[in-house]
């Protein structure tokens, strides 16, 4: 049991560190959305004539760690990690 206990640390303490994918679509979803209805852009945009795609503008602030975001996240004993956006590591 001390092992099994031992390898669900390891693997949190690593959870820690990472953005899932899971929480990076639900981000960009969220904030496409606030773009969509008239929240400012925290990043410098180009309008070429056409329309601005949100998710897009929505992923580059992801991949900037602009957000000012909490991600709240519980682990195995029912306590919750409170980390920011800006601390964790974020894969393409």
């Amino acid at each position: 049991m001390a092992a099994l206990r031992g390898s669900i640390e390891k693997k949190v303490e690593i959870l820690k560190k990472k953005l899932t994918k899971f929480e990076k679509a639900r981000i960009i979803g969220l904030r496409a959305l606030e773009l969509s209805l008239g929240a400012p852009p925290l990043i410098p945009i180009s309008q070429n004539g056409g329309r601005i795609n949100t998710i897009e503008i929505a992923r580059q602030e992801v991949k900037k760690k602009i957000l000012p975001l909490i991600i709240g996240r519980r682990m195995p004993d029912n306590t919750y990690v409170y980390t920011p956006l800006s601390e964790l590591e974020i894969e393409d």
